[in-house]
């Protein structure tokens, strides 16, 4: 019980800490959906920045696949991936000190990673929770 429970480590805890850290940037550094839209994502040249993007479009792939499998493991496998560039990318991906425009970029970058790890959480049958 305490390895299901514990928030280290690939387990649902630690899925949903992730989600809720992404709802955390996003409630300190509000941002409209005109803000998302309109970021310029051309900034977001950072190590960091480029291998979550394409760590998220993956995501189509991997949703698919799932589908055609039936095997839901392949969403966990890659949501864990995710969650782990995630983690390793907030002290270089700041959004709350960034200036405006770079702000919205990131900010934008994170609301995508939320979006799509509420997605595949959701597919899994877990309802990812905003605070913790």
């Amino acid at each position: 019980m305490d390895r299901m429970t514990s928030f280290e480590g690939d387990t649902g805890p630690y899925l949903q800490y992730a989600h809720a850290r992404l709802c955390s940037i996003g409630r300190m550094v509000p941002l409209s959906h005109a803000d998302f839209l309109s970021a310029d994502l051309s900034l977001l040249t950072e190590e960091h920045a480029v291998n979550l993007v394409r760590t998220l479009a993956q995501w189509p792939h991997v949703f698919i696949n799932t589908v055609k499998t039936q095997e839901p493991v392949t969403v966990l496998t890659y949501l864990f991936k995710m969650t782990h560039a995630l983690s390793s990318s907030y002290e270089q991906l700041n959004v709350k000190n960034s200036e405006p425009e770079l702000k919205k970029a990131r900010g934008a970058l994170y609301e995508c990673a939320r979006q799509v790890l509420s997605n595949g959480m959701k597919l899994l049958g877990l309802n990812p929770v905003q605070r913790m």
